[in-house]
């Protein structure tokens, strides 16, 4: 069984070394600046050059790690975040889009308290959603396409407050070009259209 090195390897160090190469040609900086930039003190500069090689590994394997509610740029002037609950990383390949709040007993539609209830392991913060918007301006599908005109997807981690009293959550709704999102009253029903984000379930392995 070949055993995988758990550090870089020196060709995969060589790599990044001919693209830093590179990037000073092209940065326009010259040997005195790049000298005073390795002469700063502390490991300020190898943190911020392994936080890159996270976030760019990350990115290239589709897992994205939600910022919280107030970053997102999402929130409208006078609305308040009454609780956001952000997500670990999540891989944009794992996901599950079946499930929803309402079920057979409830005649079709559920209140906002009860579809919260449900919502369980469900993925959906403010910062969820921002990540979704972003990706979809990359041209990525970000729900089923089966799901255009019939599905909402909602989500359940963050709760706004609109004039203070008001709550509020996200959701995805097909306009009829491209998913768009908007936020609805948790005192309004949950109809049987709308549907959860969920991690999927791996196959246990036997």
């Amino acid at each position: 069984m070949k055993i995988c090195s758990s550090t870089p390897s020196k060709r995969q160090v060589g790599k990044l070394e001919e693209r830093l190469q590179a990037v000073a040609r092209k940065s326009g900086l010259d040997s005195r600046q790049f000298q005073i930039a390795l002469a700063y003190p502390g490991t300020e500069l190898e943190d911020e050059m392994v936080s890159l090689l996270v976030r760019f590994s990350k990115k290239a394997s589709g897992i994205i790690t939600p910022v919280r509610a107030q970053d997102t740029g999402l929130i409208a002037g006078g609305w308040s975040v009454e609780s956001d609950n952000p997500e670990g990383g999540i891989s944009l390949a794992n996901l599950d889009y079946s499930t929803g709040p309402v079920q057979e007993k409830d005649g079709g539609y559920v209140d906002g308290d009860t579809m919260l209830a449900r919502a369980g392991n469900a993925y959906g913060s403010l910062g969820f959603a921002a990540a979704l918007l972003k990706a979809q301006e990359e041209g990525k599908e970000i729900f089923p396409v089966e799901s255009r005109g019939r599905h909402y997807f909602i989500m359940p981690r963050t709760v706004l407050l609109h004039d203070y009293r008001h709550r509020r959550v996200a959701c995805f709704d097909w306009d009829g070009q491209q998913w768009v999102l908007a936020f609805g009253w948790l005192s309004d029903d949950f109809h049987d259209d709308v549907r959860f984000v969920r991690p999927r379930e791996l196959p246990s392995v036997a």
